[in-house]
């Protein structure tokens, strides 16, 4: 229910002879939507919410603009909220505070839709597409920093009649049909003239009264404190963030004593940039204010904490700004920031997770690269990442792979932010050792275009030949997300290089990964496939060798469909279904997948089709566990091929139509090799009837196809 800060159990009475019908409850959850559980009540606004949802009605780009504090964000929250059932599409926040690179926004809103981004078409074209027959509402945070694409909201404006964006910014976006919605500070008594009766009518002071028994259960205004009071809000211009670091220190300041710390803090010749807007050196000395209280420690830690993007879990709180890298007190630090109302913190993933407000993590940012430590924090900072990304990536194809995957998913800012700071420091092994774990969680969950972007920026760091073992993860993964694009030269240039560099390294396990990964290159061409059974086998003797049965899988499954395309099915069914025992003793839930799927594709050409449907049955119950977005839209291609063999032409449209859907929204690239087994997935001489067929296909959605 609308301003409720936790979830209510509600009941019905049934009473003989009233109605006992009625319509759904006016709730969030009737919407799509993602719009955060706010933990803090709203505290008034209520002309600027009526002025805001007026504007919204007319405008199709509303910017609420005010400089950092003044509460932008809360206020968009609540007019999105007000409005979800205006939008049958949903209402989605996008949080933009974390993205420096104005190219990020499109694949960032896509990502915050659920919509999963293919390598062959740009991330911007195909967020048009997805957008322009829905009617959604988007709440862009945070864009002054990236005010060069305030350009693509326009365009997705134009193209989509039904989007409408609400923008917070601290400068508008001055693009054609902006709606400027200034956000002032909240209503302030007159410190001179206010008494006790009137001070609660203030919606500064009832703001600072909340959060102050928040902090003080016992907490009252007083005839003594209520000037006070007043001044206080007064001092800090109304200004939300300000007024909620102030009110923070009330279990140890009276507000007799905050107002005068406030004084002689704020007043002039206080430590304030004198260039910035009067509003600004209000909130930076209330920040500093609430930075100086801080003993040394605490001050060290706050600014420590700047270098996280989106947040962090403790543990890497702990790496990154305890004493030396180590634990430390950093628990303890973090729960007085926290009792400051400098750190906040929410629930994720069963833990808290902790995070600075973009307009104190900007104080803190400037204090870290101020002081001596910027560089030791940054490299704490992507160690850190490197660990977490390594520590997780081994068991993404195990039982916990959804899991893992919406870890890296939470985490992906703070590796974003990793990663740029080892390429600009040319930091090859770093850089090396963070795209190549990560680069399993690019495939998985459609952001294929970023990941290559990245990789491509790690093999052009200049050192990577001094660094053979870094250089041959990195070739992997880049090679990897090439070919799951569908990209054959450079898939072939990339995994080329890596088994020449493989067979210098020396190592018989890593040439016989090389050997696995090149033969892969063959599968783009309908006759080629044969000439990748060397490179295969070659593999396989190397790690039947070694006794690793993880890689003897691997192998027998790669070289079973290379023998199915080559028609060769005995060797084939023995090397696949050897493959699917070895993978249900590993529990490699991923390889399971991969091997029925290839298993129903042999089952198909040896007119096995009840078999066939039995194990893509499994392997698409495999792949929708995972959220593996890639391979539903591959089984979903099985499926029709499967309709056309037992004789039903228009589920195999349907399936094809929602199967190349899948393929574009996953940009695997990958969905028509299959074609190389069996033949066209499409039949010749489409039929008007057939083509309606099929956009009754591509207007399913993913579950509503799984389900057919």
């Amino acid at each position: 229910l609308k301003d409720l800060a936790r979830p209510e159990r509600v009941a019905q009475l049934e009473v003989e002879g009233l109605a006992g019908d009625f319509p759904p409850l006016r709730t969030l959850d009737r919407v799509r939507h993602n719009l955060p559980v706010q933990l803090t009540s709203f505290i008034g606004r209520g002309s600027e919410v009526a002025e805001g949802l007026r504007l919204l009605g007319r405008a199709r780009l509303l910017t609420l603009v005010g400089t950092g504090g003044t509460g932008k964000t809360r206020l968009g929250l609540q007019l999105a909220a007000e409005s979800v059932e205006r939008f049958r599409d949903g209402v989605f926040f996008v949080a933009l505070a974390p993205i420096s690179d104005p190219e990020l926004v499109p694949s960032t809103i896509a990502s915050t839709i659920g919509l999963q981004l293919s390598g062959a078409k740009p991330p911007m074209q195909q967020l048009i597409e997805h957008l322009r027959e829905r009617e959604v509402l988007l709440v862009l945070d945070n864009l002054e920093q990236i005010l060069a694409a305030a350009p693509r909201v326009s365009e997705l404006l134009q193209a989509a009649p039904g989007l409408r964006v609400l923008a917070t910014s601290r400068a508008p976006l001055r693009v054609s049909g902006e709606q400027e919605f200034p956000v002032p500070p909240l209503g302030l008594p007159d410190p001179a003239t206010v008494t006790l009766p009137q001070l609660s009518q203030y919606e500064s002071v009832q703001l600072f009264i909340e959060r102050a028994l928040a902090a003080t259960p016992d907490f009252r205004v007083t005839n003594e404190s209520a000037p006070a009071v007043a001044g206080i809000c007064a001092r800090l211009d109304g200004l939300p963030l300000a007024i909620e670091l102030a009110s923070a220190r009330i279990k140890i300041l009276t507000p007799q004593a905050m107002l005068a710390r406030l004084e002689k803090r704020l007043g002039i010749g206080g430590a304030v940039a004198r260039d910035l807007p009067a509003r600004q050196q209000t909130l930076q000395g209330a920040i500093g204010w609430s930075y100086d209280l801080l003993d040394a420690s605490g001050k060290r830690l706050f600014e420590r904490f700047a270098a996280f993007v989106g947040g962090a879990m403790l543990e890497q709180a702990e790496q990154v700004c305890g004493p030396d890298g180590e634990p430390g007190d950093v628990l303890a630090g973090i729960e007085n920031l926290v009792d400051q109302s400098l750190v906040r913190q929410r629930e994720a993933g069963g833990d808290y997770r902790f995070f600075l407000l973009q307009t104190i993590r900007e104080y803190a940012l400037g204090r870290l690269e101020s002081g001596t430590e910027a560089d030791l924090v940054r490299e704490r900072h992507a160690r850190a990442y490197a660990e977490l990304a390594e520590r997780l990536a081994p068991d993404l194809f195990s039982a916990r792979q959804k899991e893992l995957l919406d870890q890296f998913e939470l985490e992906h800012d703070n590796i974003r932010a990793a990663l740029e700071c080892a390429i600009a420091r040319g930091d090859f092994p770093m850089a090396a050792r963070l795209g190549a774990a990560t680069w399993r969680f690019w495939q998985m969950r459609g952001l294929l275009a970023e990941g290559r972007a990245w990789m491509e920026r790690v093999l052009a760091v200049t050192d990577r030949g001094a660094h053979p073992k870094a250089e041959l993860d990195a070739l992997e993964a880049a090679g990897g997300l090439a070919y799951w694009q569908g990209d054959a030269p450079r898939t072939r240039e990339l995994y080329g290089e890596l088994v020449d560099r493989a067979a210098e390294f020396g190592d018989k396990a890593i040439l016989a990964n090389a050997k696995y990964n090149f033969a892969f290159t063959y599968y783009f061409e309908h006759a080629a496939p044969v000439l990748g059974m060397p490179s295969i086998k070659e593999a396989l003797a190397l790690w039947r060798e070694l006794g690793d049965e993880a890689g003897v899988a691997k192998a027998q499954w790669a070289l079973g469909g290379l023998q199915a395309v080559a028609r060769e099915y005995g060797p084939a069914r023995a090397n696949l279904e050897a493959s699917e025992r070895l993978f249900r003793a590993q529990e490699n839930r991923f390889g399971l997948a991969w091997a029925l799927h290839e298993l129903g594709l042999l089952y198909l050409l040896t007119d096995e089709l009840g078999r066939a449907r039995d194990v893509l049955v499994e392997a698409m119950g495999l792949f929708r566990g995972a959220e593996d977005h890639s391979g539903i839209a591959l089984v979903l291609t099985d499926f029709a091929y499967l309709a056309e063999r037992t004789g039903q032409h228009e589920r195999r449209l349907r399936l094809a139509a929602a199967a190349l859907r899948a393929e574009e929204e996953t940009g695997t690239g990958l969905t028509g090799l299959p074609e190389n087994w069996i033949g066209p997935l499409l039949p010749e001489g489409l039929t008007d009837a057939d083509r309606r067929t099929m956009d009754e296909g591509r207007a399913m959605s993913r579950e509503q196809a799984i389900a057919y």
